[in-house]
């Protein structure tokens, strides 16, 4: 016997035995479950959720994040000298507005003017209150200044002076002047500009006002989160005006909306709840009233919520957050749940009716406990994997399902075992399964509504034939007609046709899949912070985040050599696309000192002295050179320049491919010039994330492949069960990430879990229908394939459909994420149904010849199937041996031999035979 064929047959020999337990100790695996749910469930009390976007879909140890640290250490920001465009992060504590027309129009206009300034004045004398009122405060005692004015100051002097002055004053786009001679930069201020021939503005869609907030001690934190509250409230009420149209956005918007989106997708729960439990119940409903099991249903769906509750309640204790992602975390384990559920029951109803419930329980544990086992095991192994990614909200959403799917196994065996018991100690008595009253066979039935409604059970005078499991209508409908269909030589041909067809269509799809999330799909489609990046990509399209291009280390800034490689480096910089080019845009302290020394010595060639004290003490002491001591970093002396950087003005990249792009070209221009540099925009850290996906996705898909293959190799009967397996697998993943480009469905760290969940669930269609046309008695290949699909149709149908409407609720979401889990994981659940009940049937029934023939597994009991105590009720279990009358000598040594007046079935050599004579042979193995 070969090494796979004895794992095999000793998993099936341990489950026929663990079967027979659980129903002599049927109470013990109901109750310990539940009391063991019951405990870890009290973890949530440790709930806790975690609602950073930035950390949960950017990558914690990428280059961006390091470069971040690199530029805290040497060039903090500023709160009581803040430039906007030597700001780190995108999520600065902060009040952000964009206002637009009503009518769409201009937004220069005097009125919108006027109400723009009413709104700033009532933020100006907005007052919050913390410490039970004893600390009040305003904007002005907690904002960011420039110059010793609070942002926005400058854009609404620029404001206050055009709604007085509009008709004499001309306004030029990007940089305007004041008649004072002051220069003011209008490229992040206003947007959806019309400029005229001669470069003036005609007229702006919208204004952008950033009202920036001190933070960073917790004191500061706390006051700024308080007025972002009392800023978003004033927004949210603001009736003064219906001429503007506004779009808000705080600092909090982001995790308040993840928050959100997770506490709506709740209630979900109860409407999947609802649909599975109608499901489950109907799929087990029977005309035969003792044999329907709708019960079964609802336990199915009770282990699954044992084990969610399980999971939360583990991880929360062990201080794992829950978010966004995770949210969509019991949808899955329901669906998973349901499909070891339709296994289950469709292997008790395989088992022969006359048999005792012990013996029953332990012939289908032997084959679904196996069956469930193996997907099991493999589900859990391909979240393991994925846990193996830097994107944390995959890792987290990994965990959560990796553990869920271990909780649902072990429930699924005990606790959902025990239920089987009791439901088949009720079908043994011949009992209804609605009333708990025994009730008459159909054949016995008094009157013909009592048949319709009341009768069921196994008639006293049935026979070995008879005593089979009555077939639920879908499994007649695999056995009668699709089993015959799908094996006709012409329809074998068109499957073919239409798997080529498949392949090519995923195939192209793939290609052409786009990469990414951007910040907008995060938030809900309603979202009030989705429509702020809606305006953003609509108006503000032209200036994009602050480049830093630093020199980390120490120059000879004096030296003509090094100062024509620095304008050299910059030039290169600034001829990208995706940079402002025009020397205007450009922060450089080293052009600018230059041209300084230029004008004040007429030359540019001075010693390191002179270089630094005149640097020192003149050029960065002019009002317009200030913004430059920012840029430089001295040595405690202040006689070296250690380092020091220039700030470029990006273009606003929209697509996430001229993203990737972007950040690409910014590190390849540094990391091949002459010096030693570092290039930083806050952006990048959003970014990063495209860097990775691929790759990540790639190996993750590899690993993951390989690893089935293993499992498979050991636990499946033979070799070319995990090779069919695998192949599978590649199909499908294929097929998802191809047609999912089609919906748009971008690949991200949301639709890389379900490539992952893919991996799994590819595993549990293909296993099943391979494993059963392997272990299939037929002798041609169409035979196999039509009792591959008569023995497993029905439970695989069933769980597909289960999982699909388990998470059809989420294909009306507001929100992308969900969305987008749903499409995946429907074209997971399709693709794979699909695998299952048409391409691999055909192909296997082409592969007949050169694939092996095995039996079933069947545990190595040797005795009659006989119980005679219970023989009112037809019920067979083994009977002892001493008990036995011989009636007549054996030729083979450990035989015997019985009678018996009715036909019944031995196990004999792992094969259940069917005997019609008088004289029966008992094998004692």
């Amino acid at each position: 016997m070969a090494w796979y064929e004895i794992i095999n047959h000793s998993l099936s020999s341990i489950f026929y035995s663990y079967g027979k337990l659980i129903t002599r100790h049927k109470r013990k695996f109901l109750l310990c479950p539940l009391l063991l749910a019951s405990l870890l469930s009290l973890g949530v009390i440790c709930l806790t959720f975690e609602n950073d976007a930035i950390y949960l879909f950017t990558p914690p140890t990428s280059r961006a994040r390091a470069d971040l640290i690199y530029m805290e250490k040497h060039f903090p920001v500023d709160y009581d000298d803040f430039i906007p465009s030597r700001a780190l992060t995108t999520q600065e504590k902060t009040g952000n507005l964009y206002i637009m027309s009503a009518d769409g129009g201009n937004v220069l206009r005097g009125e919108i003017i006027s109400d723009i300034l009413q709104l700033n004045a009532a933020f100006q004398a907005m007052e919050v209150t913390i410490d039970n009122n004893i600390d009040r405060f305003n904007f002005s005692s907690i904002c960011a200044r420039f110059n010793g004015q609070c942002l926005p100051e400058f854009i609404i002097s620029f404001l206050s002076y055009l709604n007085e002055n509009g008709d004499n004053f001309l306004i030029s786009y990007p940089f305007t002047v004041f008649p004072n001679g002051e220069p003011i930069f209008l490229g992040y201020s206003l947007g959806g500009v019309t400029v005229a021939d001669d470069g003036s503005v005609v007229s702006a869609q919208a204004i952008a006002l950033n009202y920036i907030l001190q933070s960073g001690t917790p004191e500061q934190d706390t006051k700024a989160l308080q007025w972002e509250e009392a800023f978003t409230r004033l927004v949210e009420s603001w009736n003064s005006s219906s001429r503007m149209a506004i779009s808000h956005l705080t600092s909090q918007s982001l995790s308040n909306e993840l928050l959100a989106m997770t506490e709506s997708v709740m209630p979900l729960m109860i409407v999947t709840f609802c649909i599975l439990t109608s499901f489950a119940v109907t799929s087990c409903i029977m005309t035969d009233w003792v044999q329907a099991k709708p019960w079964l249903g609802v336990c199915g769906l009770i282990s699954a919520f044992l084990a969610i509750s399980s999971t939360v309640g583990l991880l929360s204790a062990c201080g794992v957050a829950f978010n966004q992602v995770v949210a969509s975390m019991p949808f899955l384990v329901i669906g998973v749940g349901i499909d070891d559920m339709f296994i289950m029951v469709a292997s008790w109803r395989h088992t022969d009716r006359r048999l005792a419930v012990e013996e029953r329980m332990g012939l289908a544990y032997s084959d679904a406990a196996v069956s469930i086992t193996i997907t099991s095991v493999t589900d859990a192994l391909a979240f393991c994997i994925g846990a193996i990614t830097p994107l944390p909200a995959v890792r987290i959403f990994c965990l959560y399902a990796g553990v869920a799917i271990i909780f649902d196994y072990l429930f699924q065996i005990t606790f959902f075992g025990a239920c089987m018991v009791y439901t088949g100690q009720r079908e043994a008595d011949g009992k209804h399964y609605l009333t708990c009253k025994k009730v008459l066979p159909k054949d016995e039935a008094p009157s013909t509504s009592y048949r319709i409604w009341c009768a069921g059970g196994v008639s006293t005078t049935v026979t070995a034939e008879e005593g089979k499991q009555s077939e639920q209508i879908i499994t007649q409908f695999f056995r009668k007609f699709y089993g015959p269909f799908i094996v006709n030589p012409v329809v074998k041909m068109l499957v073919v046709v239409l798997f080529t067809g498949y392949l090519c269509v995923a195939v192209w799809g793939c290609l052409h899949i786009q990469e990414g999330l951007q910040l907008k799909d995060i938030f809900a489609d309603d979202s009030f912070a989705r429509k702020y990046y809606q305006d953003q990509g609509e108006y503000f399209t032209e200036f994009g985040a602050a480049v830093s291009v630093v020199l980390d280390t120490n120059q000879n800034y004096w030296e003509k050599g090094i100062q024509n490689e620095i304008e050299h480096i910059t030039m290169d910089f600034e001829s990208s696309r995706f940079i402002h080019g025009e020397k205007q845009h450009t922060e450089s302290w080293v052009r600018d000192y230059l041209t300084f020394l230029s004008e004040t010595l007429n030359t540019t060639n001075v010693d390191q002295e002179l270089f630094v004290q005149l640097l020192r003490d003149e050029f960065l002491t002019r009002p317009e050179f200030q913004n430059y001591n920012k840029d430089i970093n001295f040595n405690c002396e202040k006689t070296e320049i250690e380092s020091s950087r220039f700030v470029l003005k990006s273009t606003e990249v929209v697509q996430s491919t001229d993203e990737m792009e972007f950040m690409s070209e910014m590190r390849h221009k540094a990391d091949s010039a002459s010096l030693s540099l570092t290039i930083f925009s806050p952006t990048f850290i959003f970014i990063e994330q495209y860097v990775i996906i691929v790759p990540n996705t790639i190996q993750a898909l590899l690993i993951a492949t390989g690893c089935m293959f293993i499992v498979a190799l050991f636990l499946m009967p033979h070799p070319v069960c995990a090779v069919m397996v695998t192949v599978c697998i590649v199909t499908i993943e294929t097929g998802v990430i191809g047609v999912m480009s089609l919906w748009n469905v971008k690949l991200d760290g949301i639709s890389m879990i379900n490539i992952i969940l893919c991996i799994g669930f590819s595993v549990d269609f293909s296993s099943h229908m391979t494993y059963a046309f392997i272990t299939s008695p037929g002798k041609t290949g169409n035979e196999r394939a039509m009792d591959a699909l008569h023995t497993l149709g029905t439970p695989i149908l069933q769980g597909g459909l289960s999982t699909i409407l388990g998470i059809s609720v989420l294909s009306s979401s507001p929100a992308y994420v969900f969305r987008a889990f749903f499409r995946t994981m429907f074209l997971v659940m399709l693709f794979g149904l699909f695998h299952s009940l048409v391409f691999l049937p055909v192909f296997l029934s082409f592969l007949n010849t050169i694939l092996p023939r095995k039996t079933r597994p069947t545990p190595e009991v040797g005795e009659i199937q006989i119980e005679p105590s219970r023989q009112a009720n037809n019920a067979y279990s083994p009977i002892p041996k001493d008990n036995v009358e011989d009636t007549q000598p054996l030729k083979n040594k450990g035989e015997h031999s019985s009678v018996c007046k009715e036909q019944v079935y031995i196990l004999y050599n792992d094969k259940r035979i069917s005997l019609d004579s008088v004289a029966i042979k008992e094998t004692v193995l």
